[in-house]
Protein backbone atom coordinates (compact mmCIF):
# COMPACT_ATOMS: atom_id res chain seq x y z
CA UNK A 1 0.00 0.00 0.00
CA UNK A 2 2.75 2.47 0.91
CA UNK A 3 4.62 1.74 -2.32
CA UNK A 4 1.48 2.41 -4.32
CA UNK A 5 0.49 5.56 -2.41
CA UNK A 6 3.97 7.08 -2.62
CA UNK A 7 4.51 6.29 -6.31
CA UNK A 8 8.01 5.02 -5.53
CA UNK A 9 10.33 4.75 -8.54
CA UNK A 10 13.10 2.92 -6.75
CA UNK A 11 13.66 0.85 -3.63
CA UNK A 12 16.92 0.48 -1.71
CA UNK A 13 16.78 -2.61 0.48
CA UNK A 14 18.86 -5.21 2.29
CA UNK A 15 19.40 -8.58 0.68
CA UNK A 16 17.81 -10.42 3.61
CA UNK A 17 14.38 -8.93 2.89
CA UNK A 18 14.59 -8.79 -0.91
CA UNK A 19 12.04 -11.65 -1.30
CA UNK A 20 9.56 -9.65 0.80
CA UNK A 21 10.10 -6.59 -1.39
CA UNK A 22 9.65 -8.72 -4.52
CA UNK A 23 6.34 -9.99 -3.20
CA UNK A 24 5.18 -6.48 -2.29
CA UNK A 25 5.94 -5.10 -5.75
CA UNK A 26 4.81 -8.09 -7.83
CA UNK A 27 1.22 -6.96 -8.38
CA UNK A 28 1.78 -3.21 -8.52
CA UNK A 29 3.42 -2.96 -11.96
CA UNK A 30 5.27 0.19 -10.93
CA UNK A 31 8.40 -0.54 -12.93
CA UNK A 32 10.30 0.02 -9.69
CA UNK A 33 14.08 -0.42 -9.68
CA UNK A 34 15.55 -2.45 -6.83
CA UNK A 35 18.92 -1.54 -5.35
CA UNK A 36 20.31 -4.08 -2.91
CA UNK A 37 22.85 -3.34 -0.19
CA UNK A 38 24.94 -6.49 0.06
CA UNK A 39 28.19 -7.33 1.83
CA UNK A 40 28.94 -10.08 -0.70
CA UNK A 41 28.78 -12.93 1.82
CA UNK A 42 25.27 -14.25 1.23
CA UNK A 43 25.28 -15.53 -2.37
CA UNK A 44 24.17 -14.01 -5.67
CA UNK A 45 21.68 -11.16 -5.88
CA UNK A 46 18.24 -12.00 -7.31
CA UNK A 47 17.68 -11.34 -11.02
CA UNK A 48 16.88 -7.76 -11.91
CA UNK A 49 18.17 -6.24 -8.69
CA UNK A 50 21.08 -3.81 -8.83
CA UNK A 51 23.87 -4.31 -6.28
CA UNK A 52 24.63 -1.04 -4.51
CA UNK A 53 28.31 -1.24 -5.50
CA UNK A 54 27.30 -1.45 -9.17
CA UNK A 55 25.13 1.63 -8.76
CA UNK A 56 28.11 3.57 -7.43
CA UNK A 57 30.25 2.39 -10.36
CA UNK A 58 27.61 3.43 -12.89
CA UNK A 59 27.26 6.81 -11.23
CA UNK A 60 30.91 7.66 -11.84
CA UNK A 61 30.26 7.83 -15.59
CA UNK A 62 27.15 10.01 -15.38
CA UNK A 63 27.22 13.80 -15.78
CA UNK A 64 26.89 15.85 -12.61
CA UNK A 65 23.55 17.32 -11.61
CA UNK A 66 22.80 20.82 -12.76
CA UNK A 67 22.23 23.50 -10.15
CA UNK A 68 18.88 22.90 -8.49
CA UNK A 69 16.73 25.53 -6.85
CA UNK A 70 16.20 23.73 -3.56
CA UNK A 71 14.39 25.07 -0.50
CA UNK A 72 14.22 24.13 3.16
CA UNK A 73 10.48 23.82 2.56
CA UNK A 74 10.97 21.01 0.04
CA UNK A 75 9.84 17.51 0.94
CA UNK A 76 12.67 15.61 2.66
CA UNK A 77 11.07 12.34 3.78
CA UNK A 78 7.69 10.66 3.48
CA UNK A 79 7.17 8.47 6.55
CA UNK A 80 3.75 6.94 6.93
CA UNK A 81 1.45 7.50 9.88
CA UNK A 82 1.03 4.45 12.10
CA UNK A 83 -2.50 3.75 10.91
CA UNK A 84 -3.63 2.82 14.43
CA UNK A 85 -7.05 4.41 13.81
CA UNK A 86 -7.32 4.13 10.02
CA UNK A 87 -5.36 3.61 6.82
CA UNK A 88 -1.72 4.78 6.82
CA UNK A 89 -1.09 8.16 5.20
CA UNK A 90 2.11 9.60 3.75
CA UNK A 91 3.30 12.43 6.00
CA UNK A 92 5.11 15.20 4.08
CA UNK A 93 8.01 16.37 6.25
CA UNK A 94 10.34 19.05 4.94
CA UNK A 95 14.03 19.64 5.58
CA UNK A 96 12.96 22.50 7.83
CA UNK A 97 10.57 20.25 9.79
CA UNK A 98 13.31 17.75 10.59
CA UNK A 99 16.05 20.22 11.50
CA UNK A 100 13.66 22.44 13.46
CA UNK A 101 12.54 19.55 15.61
CA UNK A 102 16.08 18.47 16.44
CA UNK A 103 16.97 22.03 17.45
CA UNK A 104 13.73 22.42 19.43
CA UNK A 105 14.54 19.32 21.49
CA UNK A 106 18.17 20.34 22.02
CA UNK A 107 17.07 23.74 23.32
CA UNK A 108 15.05 22.31 26.23
CA UNK A 109 17.00 19.27 27.45
CA UNK A 110 20.30 19.26 29.28
CA UNK A 111 23.20 16.95 28.51
CA UNK A 112 22.65 14.88 31.65
CA UNK A 113 19.49 13.43 30.16
CA UNK A 114 20.03 13.67 26.42
CA UNK A 115 22.62 13.12 23.73
CA UNK A 116 25.98 14.80 24.35
CA UNK A 117 28.19 16.01 21.53
CA UNK A 118 31.24 13.81 21.14
CA UNK A 119 34.53 15.16 22.50
CA UNK A 120 38.00 13.71 22.99
CA UNK A 121 36.94 12.73 26.51
CA UNK A 122 33.42 11.41 25.90
CA UNK A 123 31.31 9.61 23.33
CA UNK A 124 27.76 8.48 24.03
CA UNK A 125 26.80 4.93 23.08
CA UNK A 126 23.23 4.23 22.01
CA UNK A 127 21.79 0.86 20.94
CA UNK A 128 19.43 1.47 18.03
CA UNK A 129 16.80 -1.19 17.56
CA UNK A 130 13.84 1.06 16.79
CA UNK A 131 12.94 0.91 13.08
CA UNK A 132 14.44 3.88 11.26
CA UNK A 133 11.56 3.97 8.78
CA UNK A 134 9.50 5.13 11.78
CA UNK A 135 9.88 8.83 12.60
CA UNK A 136 10.83 8.12 16.24
CA UNK A 137 13.78 5.98 15.20
CA UNK A 138 14.66 8.35 12.35
CA UNK A 139 14.53 11.87 13.78
CA UNK A 140 14.65 11.26 17.53
CA UNK A 141 17.45 8.67 17.51
CA UNK A 142 19.34 8.19 14.24
CA UNK A 143 19.76 11.72 12.86
CA UNK A 144 20.45 13.52 16.20
CA UNK A 145 22.97 10.80 17.08
CA UNK A 146 24.80 11.15 13.78
CA UNK A 147 24.84 14.94 14.17
CA UNK A 148 26.44 14.60 17.62
CA UNK A 149 28.98 11.93 16.67
CA UNK A 150 27.40 9.26 18.85
CA UNK A 151 28.45 5.61 18.63
CA UNK A 152 25.36 3.75 17.39
CA UNK A 153 25.10 0.00 17.95
CA UNK A 154 22.58 -1.29 15.44
CA UNK A 155 20.42 -4.35 15.99
CA UNK A 156 18.40 -5.64 13.01
CA UNK A 157 15.57 -6.54 15.38
CA UNK A 158 14.89 -6.90 19.07
CA UNK A 159 16.07 -10.25 20.41
CA UNK A 160 16.40 -10.45 24.21
CA UNK A 161 19.77 -12.21 24.46
CA UNK A 162 21.42 -10.11 21.73
CA UNK A 163 19.95 -6.96 23.23
CA UNK A 164 21.33 -7.75 26.69
CA UNK A 165 24.76 -8.71 25.32
CA UNK A 166 25.00 -5.23 23.82
CA UNK A 167 24.57 -3.76 27.31
CA UNK A 168 27.37 -5.89 28.73
CA UNK A 169 29.84 -5.50 25.85
CA UNK A 170 29.16 -2.03 24.42
CA UNK A 171 28.23 -0.25 27.70
CA UNK A 172 25.40 2.01 26.39
CA UNK A 173 25.02 5.38 28.09
CA UNK A 174 21.55 6.26 26.79
CA UNK A 175 18.52 4.08 26.16
CA UNK A 176 15.92 5.51 23.77
CA UNK A 177 13.06 3.08 23.50
CA UNK A 178 9.35 2.32 23.55
CA UNK A 179 7.20 1.04 26.46
CA UNK A 180 7.47 -2.69 25.61
CA UNK A 181 11.25 -2.46 26.16
CA UNK A 182 10.81 -0.85 29.59
CA UNK A 183 8.28 -3.55 30.48
CA UNK A 184 10.67 -6.27 29.28
CA UNK A 185 13.53 -4.87 31.37
CA UNK A 186 11.24 -4.67 34.41
CA UNK A 187 9.85 -8.22 34.34
CA UNK A 188 12.38 -10.43 32.55
CA UNK A 189 14.47 -12.64 34.86
CA UNK A 190 17.27 -12.41 32.25
CA UNK A 191 17.80 -8.74 33.05
CA UNK A 192 20.08 -7.89 35.98
CA UNK A 193 21.04 -4.61 37.61
CA UNK A 194 24.48 -4.64 35.99
CA UNK A 195 22.95 -4.47 32.52
CA UNK A 196 22.07 -0.82 33.13
CA UNK A 197 25.20 0.09 35.09
CA UNK A 198 26.45 2.61 32.48
CA UNK A 199 23.08 4.03 31.44
CA UNK A 200 22.45 7.57 32.70
CA UNK A 201 19.14 8.17 30.88
CA UNK A 202 16.23 6.08 29.68
CA UNK A 203 13.87 7.93 27.36
CA UNK A 204 10.55 6.33 26.41
CA UNK A 205 8.21 7.52 23.71
CA UNK A 206 5.75 6.50 20.97
CA UNK A 207 3.12 5.24 23.45
CA UNK A 208 2.08 6.05 27.06
CA UNK A 209 3.86 4.46 30.01
CA UNK A 210 2.16 4.64 33.39
CA UNK A 211 3.68 5.64 36.74
CA UNK A 212 3.19 2.06 37.95
CA UNK A 213 5.27 0.73 35.06
CA UNK A 214 8.07 3.20 35.80
CA UNK A 215 7.93 2.49 39.54
CA UNK A 216 8.52 -1.21 38.83
CA UNK A 217 11.46 -0.28 36.58
CA UNK A 218 13.05 1.88 39.30
CA UNK A 219 12.39 -0.72 42.00
CA UNK A 220 14.02 -3.56 40.08
CA UNK A 221 17.20 -1.64 39.28
CA UNK A 222 17.28 0.36 42.56
CA UNK A 223 17.88 3.51 40.60
CA UNK A 224 19.03 6.79 42.12
CA UNK A 225 17.60 9.94 40.52
CA UNK A 226 20.83 11.81 41.16
CA UNK A 227 22.65 9.38 38.86
CA UNK A 228 19.91 8.15 36.55
CA UNK A 229 17.14 10.01 34.73
CA UNK A 230 13.97 8.52 33.31
CA UNK A 231 11.94 10.66 30.96
CA UNK A 232 8.97 10.38 28.67
CA UNK A 233 8.12 12.42 25.65
CA UNK A 234 5.21 12.82 23.32
CA UNK A 235 5.10 13.28 19.61
CA UNK A 236 3.62 12.07 16.37
CA UNK A 237 4.78 11.53 12.84
CA UNK A 238 3.04 14.72 11.76
CA UNK A 239 5.33 16.71 14.14
CA UNK A 240 8.67 15.20 13.07
CA UNK A 241 8.04 13.84 15.85
CA UNK A 242 8.70 15.47 19.27
CA UNK A 243 6.25 17.96 20.81
CA UNK A 244 6.59 17.42 24.60
CA UNK A 245 9.43 16.32 26.89
CA UNK A 246 9.36 15.63 30.63
CA UNK A 247 12.85 16.96 31.25
CA UNK A 248 13.12 16.78 35.05
CA UNK A 249 13.19 12.99 35.09
CA UNK A 250 10.97 13.09 38.18
CA UNK A 251 7.34 13.23 37.03
CA UNK A 252 7.30 9.80 35.45
CA UNK A 253 3.70 9.57 34.24
CA UNK A 254 3.80 12.97 32.56
CA UNK A 255 4.89 13.90 29.04
CA UNK A 256 6.06 17.19 30.54
CA UNK A 257 5.76 20.57 28.86
CA UNK A 258 5.61 21.53 25.21
CA UNK A 259 9.09 22.11 23.80
CA UNK A 260 10.39 25.50 22.72
CA UNK A 261 8.62 26.73 19.58
CA UNK A 262 5.71 24.31 19.92
CA UNK A 263 2.41 26.14 20.54
CA UNK A 264 -0.21 24.08 22.36
CA UNK A 265 -3.97 24.17 22.90
CA UNK A 266 -6.34 21.85 24.73
CA UNK A 267 -9.76 21.84 23.07
CA UNK A 268 -13.07 20.36 24.20
CA UNK A 269 -13.84 17.76 21.48
CA UNK A 270 -17.58 18.50 21.65
CA UNK A 271 -17.86 22.28 22.15
CA UNK A 272 -14.50 23.14 20.44
CA UNK A 273 -13.84 25.62 23.28
CA UNK A 274 -10.32 25.94 24.72
CA UNK A 275 -9.82 24.28 28.11
CA UNK A 276 -7.94 26.46 30.59
CA UNK A 277 -8.48 24.55 33.86
CA UNK A 278 -6.21 21.77 35.15
CA UNK A 279 -7.32 18.11 35.22
CA UNK A 280 -9.92 18.50 32.44
CA UNK A 281 -9.59 16.24 29.41
CA UNK A 282 -9.46 17.74 25.94
CA UNK A 283 -8.00 17.13 22.50
CA UNK A 284 -4.40 18.26 22.11
CA UNK A 285 -3.73 20.74 19.29
CA UNK A 286 -0.19 21.68 18.19
CA UNK A 287 1.39 24.37 16.00
CA UNK A 288 5.02 25.08 15.13
CA UNK A 289 7.84 24.83 12.57
CA UNK A 290 7.95 21.06 13.01
CA UNK A 291 4.35 20.48 11.84
CA UNK A 292 4.06 18.68 8.48
CA UNK A 293 3.09 20.24 5.15
CA UNK A 294 0.19 17.78 4.89
CA UNK A 295 -0.64 14.26 3.78
CA UNK A 296 0.75 13.22 0.40
CA UNK A 297 -1.90 13.31 -2.35
CA UNK A 298 -4.65 13.38 0.30
CA UNK A 299 -6.11 16.90 0.63
CA UNK A 300 -9.27 15.58 2.32
CA UNK A 301 -7.35 13.96 5.19
CA UNK A 302 -5.08 17.01 5.42
CA UNK A 303 -8.04 19.35 5.79
CA UNK A 304 -9.54 17.17 8.53
CA UNK A 305 -6.44 17.38 10.73
CA UNK A 306 -4.66 20.62 9.75
CA UNK A 307 -6.31 24.03 10.13
CA UNK A 308 -5.55 26.93 7.80
CA UNK A 309 -3.95 28.81 10.71
CA UNK A 310 -1.47 25.99 11.25
CA UNK A 311 -3.06 24.14 14.18
CA UNK A 312 -2.72 20.36 13.99
CA UNK A 313 -5.43 18.31 15.70
CA UNK A 314 -3.56 15.36 17.20
CA UNK A 315 -6.53 13.13 17.99
CA UNK A 316 -5.05 12.51 21.45
CA UNK A 317 -6.90 13.25 24.68
CA UNK A 318 -4.79 14.99 27.32
CA UNK A 319 -4.96 17.12 30.47
CA UNK A 320 -2.54 19.27 32.46
CA UNK A 321 -1.88 19.69 36.18
CA UNK A 322 -1.24 22.76 38.33
CA UNK A 323 2.38 22.89 37.12
CA UNK A 324 1.24 22.91 33.47
CA UNK A 325 2.74 19.47 32.94
CA UNK A 326 0.69 17.46 30.47
CA UNK A 327 -0.58 13.88 30.63
CA UNK A 328 -1.95 11.75 27.79
CA UNK A 329 -5.21 9.99 28.58
CA UNK A 330 -5.82 8.14 25.30
CA UNK A 331 -6.64 8.35 21.62
CA UNK A 332 -9.84 10.29 20.93
CA UNK A 333 -11.07 7.63 18.50
CA UNK A 334 -10.28 4.80 20.92
CA UNK A 335 -12.12 6.12 23.98
CA UNK A 336 -14.78 3.67 25.12
CA UNK A 337 -18.21 5.31 25.42
CA UNK A 338 -20.12 3.75 28.36
CA UNK A 339 -23.55 5.30 28.95
CA UNK A 340 -22.15 8.65 27.85
CA UNK A 341 -19.03 8.34 30.03
CA UNK A 342 -15.60 8.18 28.38
CA UNK A 343 -13.24 5.39 29.42
CA UNK A 344 -9.56 5.60 28.33
CA UNK A 345 -8.31 2.07 27.50
CA UNK A 346 -4.76 3.00 28.57
CA UNK A 347 -5.95 3.64 32.14
CA UNK A 348 -7.35 0.12 32.47
CA UNK A 349 -4.33 -1.41 30.73
CA UNK A 350 -2.03 0.29 33.22
CA UNK A 351 -4.05 -1.08 36.14
CA UNK A 352 -4.09 -4.58 34.68
CA UNK A 353 -0.29 -4.59 34.45
CA UNK A 354 -0.07 -4.01 38.20
CA UNK A 355 -1.57 -7.47 38.80
CA UNK A 356 1.28 -9.80 39.83
CA UNK A 357 0.27 -12.47 37.29
CA UNK A 358 -0.24 -10.18 34.27
CA UNK A 359 2.53 -9.66 31.71
CA UNK A 360 0.68 -7.42 29.24
CA UNK A 361 -2.86 -6.27 28.49
CA UNK A 362 -5.03 -4.45 25.98
CA UNK A 363 -8.55 -3.07 26.41
CA UNK A 364 -11.17 -2.25 23.78
CA UNK A 365 -14.82 -1.26 23.79
CA UNK A 366 -17.30 -3.85 22.55
CA UNK A 367 -20.97 -3.26 21.64
CA UNK A 368 -23.52 -3.53 24.45
CA UNK A 369 -27.29 -3.14 24.16
CA UNK A 370 -27.71 -1.27 27.46
CA UNK A 371 -24.52 0.78 27.72
CA UNK A 372 -23.59 1.36 24.09
CA UNK A 373 -20.12 -0.02 24.76
CA UNK A 374 -18.39 -1.80 27.64
CA UNK A 375 -14.67 -2.48 28.25
CA UNK A 376 -13.24 -5.90 27.42
CA UNK A 377 -9.68 -6.90 28.35
CA UNK A 378 -7.22 -9.10 26.49
CA UNK A 379 -4.59 -10.36 28.91
CA UNK A 380 -1.22 -12.08 28.53
CA UNK A 381 -0.27 -13.95 31.70
CA UNK A 382 3.26 -14.37 32.98
CA UNK A 383 4.86 -17.76 32.40
CA UNK A 384 3.27 -20.63 34.36
CA UNK A 385 0.66 -18.35 35.96
CA UNK A 386 -2.98 -19.47 36.00
CA UNK A 387 -5.86 -17.21 37.01
CA UNK A 388 -9.44 -16.90 35.87
CA UNK A 389 -11.59 -14.22 34.32
CA UNK A 390 -13.42 -13.38 37.55
CA UNK A 391 -10.19 -12.73 39.42
CA UNK A 392 -9.13 -10.20 36.78
CA UNK A 393 -12.56 -8.54 36.75
CA UNK A 394 -12.65 -8.30 40.55
CA UNK A 395 -9.11 -6.90 40.61
CA UNK A 396 -10.22 -4.00 38.40
CA UNK A 397 -13.62 -3.68 40.10
CA UNK A 398 -12.06 -2.54 43.35
CA UNK A 399 -9.99 0.18 41.71
CA UNK A 400 -12.32 2.04 39.31
CA UNK A 401 -15.75 3.62 38.97
CA UNK A 402 -18.62 1.32 38.03
CA UNK A 403 -18.72 2.36 34.36
CA UNK A 404 -15.01 1.52 33.96
CA UNK A 405 -15.38 -2.09 35.09
CA UNK A 406 -14.62 -4.94 32.70
CA UNK A 407 -18.26 -5.71 32.05
CA UNK A 408 -17.36 -6.89 28.56
CA UNK A 409 -15.30 -9.74 29.99
CA UNK A 410 -11.71 -10.95 29.76
CA UNK A 411 -9.89 -12.99 27.12
CA UNK A 412 -6.54 -14.66 27.78
CA UNK A 413 -4.24 -14.44 24.76
CA UNK A 414 -0.65 -15.31 23.84
CA UNK A 415 0.36 -11.83 22.71
CA UNK A 416 -0.90 -8.30 22.12
CA UNK A 417 -0.72 -6.97 18.53
CA UNK A 418 1.47 -3.85 18.31
CA UNK A 419 2.96 -1.75 15.57
CA UNK A 420 6.67 -1.14 15.05
CA UNK A 421 6.77 1.67 17.61
CA UNK A 422 5.06 -0.33 20.36
CA UNK A 423 1.55 1.09 20.09
CA UNK A 424 -1.22 -1.39 20.84
CA UNK A 425 -3.26 -2.03 17.69
CA UNK A 426 -6.67 -1.79 19.33
CA UNK A 427 -8.45 -1.44 15.98
CA UNK A 428 -6.95 -4.76 14.85
CA UNK A 429 -7.92 -6.42 18.15
CA UNK A 430 -11.47 -5.12 17.89
CA UNK A 431 -11.85 -6.29 14.30
CA UNK A 432 -10.59 -9.77 15.22
CA UNK A 433 -12.92 -9.96 18.23
CA UNK A 434 -16.01 -8.88 16.27
CA UNK A 435 -15.21 -11.51 13.62
CA UNK A 436 -15.01 -14.17 16.33
CA UNK A 437 -11.26 -14.69 15.95
CA UNK A 438 -10.39 -13.70 19.53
Amino acid sequence: MQLELSGAKGIVTAKEILPVVRKATAKLKLGTSLVVIDDGTTGPTMDGAIPFKDLITRGKNLPGLKDLNRSTKDLAVLPFSSGTTGLPKGVMLTHSNLVSNMEMVNSVVDEDMWIRKTTEEHQDVIPIFLPCFHIFGMNAVLLPSLAAGVKLVTLPKFQPETFLNVFLKQKPTILICVPPIILFLSVSPLVKKEHLSNVRTAFSGAAPLSKGDVDRFYEKFRLDNSLFRFAQGYGLTECAPVAFVEKTGLKYASIGKNICGCDTRLVDPVTKVDICEPRRNGELWIRGPHVMKGYFNNPKATKEILHEDGWLKTGDIAYFDDDLDFFIADRLKELIKVKGFQVPPAELESLLRTHPDVEEAAVIGIPDARSGEVPRAFVVLKKDRKIGEEEIKNFIKGKVSEYKRLNGGVSFVRDIPKNASGKILRVKIKEAYLKGNL
